[in-house]
């Protein structure tokens, strides 16, 4: 009997992807389709033209139906941009003042429903509740505590929100419009839970997944999820940059930024020239290689700066990480960016390639396809006991209605 199949929407500002898969026996990822077509509907996470989304869901579900031969009925779809937030907590409650008590699932995971409850604010929708450990009584971090004994229990979580109106755009897209349920998963956390490995989060890894407008940074240590940062900015705005200085169409600038530059400049040949057609006209018109990467490069650094703050917000310093930092996303398709992140931040940086996975075509360095990637693999990349993700798909069934509720009150 094959796996389940699994099927998720990756909603981006300038495109928007989906996916069908499952896991085989040898635990890769076998995609039976991937679709993607450019669209306008979104901008940094939220809906700013809901007609528009439609029609463009419709086409890709249509596509990926008829290749994959199935019909949709339940997908993962990513969650966003500047409405994500995220915050460490913590909650603690006397088991029994007399005697020892034996911990089970409902002390569990009553407490790290009160690290999200403290808080969170009205107007705010809980999409993650991520266990950071257990203290019991005086004892060290504690992974598990079920079955232990103890009179008072401290629970440490990662709080990770979305507003609330954003969220609810995005259900009435597909619940109303399409008659689909989803089960919304922020975009960064699906991408590293889907392509970091384990040994990178016990050993401390920053996650750094370049979007067009925004970068994702989520940092693991001691395999706990620590900190988690959208920082809107992107690698659109370098394309920016580029058709601003040179007075070109934004088409032209993407193409230099994806074929031409180095983020690092120093290592641009300062004589080597390329050649693009000037629009409504038979001429070419001549850049240099060295100059296009500098102002890129500067656009770049601004976004390792943010990350560096993100960085110093989790309290560890740059250096404990063992895995050093790994890039992913469509951002980060730009030659020798590692590289400027290794030079400015002072460790080991490298791509991280998109790796077990059964397709057609070789996906490896298909960055932009990471945060697809992850939100396949999530129906079984969280399922252990030592790393649970408490009620994600049923708090979001069971608020939902109180969200539009609130609406009109």
């Amino acid at each position: 009997m094959s796996n389940p199949l699994h099927i998720a929407f990756d909603l981006g500002s300038f495109s928007i992807k989906g996916a069908v898969g499952r896991v085989n026996q040898n635990q890769e990822l076998e995609i039976l389709s991937i679709q993607t077509i450019k669209t306008e509907s979104i901008e940094c996470g939220t809906i700013v033209d809901k007609e528009r989304l439609k029609k463009d869901l419709e086409y890709l579900i249509d596509r990926i139906e008829k290749e994959a031969k199935i019909n949709i009925k339940d997908v993962m779809v990513s969650m966003s941009g500047e409405t994500i937030k995220s915050i460490n907590s913590l909650s603690r409650t006397s088991i029994n003042n007399s005697t020892d008590s034996k911990i089970d699932e409902e002390i569990k995971s009553k407490l790290l429903s009160q690290c999200a409850d403290i808080q969170v604010s009205t107007g705010r929708h809980i999409l993650h509740k991520i266990s950071q450990g257990f203290i019991i009584d005086d004892s060290p971090l504690i992974r598990n505590p079920l079955g232990m004994r103890g009179k008072i229990i401290e629970a440490r979580a990662h709080i990770v929100h979305v507003q609330e109106f954003n969220l609810a755009q995005i259900d009435a897209c597909f619940t109303e419009d399409l008659a689909i349920d989803i089960d919304p998963v922020f975009d960064g956390l699906a991408s590293s839970y889907g392509n970091l490995s384990e040994d990178d989060k016990k050993l401390g890894v920053v996650f750094v997944d370049i979007g067009s407008d925004k970068t994702n940074v989520v940092i693991y240590k001691d395999k706990y999820l620590i900190h988690s940062k959208v920082i809107p900015i992107g690698s659109n705005f370098v394309t920016k940059d580029l058709a601003t200085r040179f007075n070109i169409s934004i088409q032209h600038a993407e193409e230099i930024k994806r074929k031409h530059v180095s983020a690092l400049s120093k290592l641009a040949d300062v004589e080597s020239n390329f050649e693009l057609p000037i629009e409504n006209d038979d001429l070419k018109r001549k850049f240099n290689k060295k100059e296009v990467s500098k102002i890129a490069e500067s656009r770049f650094k601004e976004i390792i700066n943010k990350v560096n703050e993100a960085i110093q917000v989790s309290g560890v310093n740059i250096l404990k990480f063992g895995s050093g930092i790994k890039i992913t996303g469509g951002g980060a398709n730009v030659k020798n960016l590692d590289l400027l992140f290794k030079e400015q931040l002072g460790t080991k940086c490298e791509y991280l390639p998109l790796k077990n996975i059964v397709f057609k075509e070789n996906l490896e360095d298909k960055r932009e396809y990471a945060t697809l990637i992850g939100l396949l693999l999530w129906p079984v990349s969280h399922v252990e006991d030592d790393n649970p993700l408490i009620g994600i798909k049923k708090s979001f069934t069971e608020n939902f209605s109180n969200i539009w509720k609130g609406f009109f009150e």
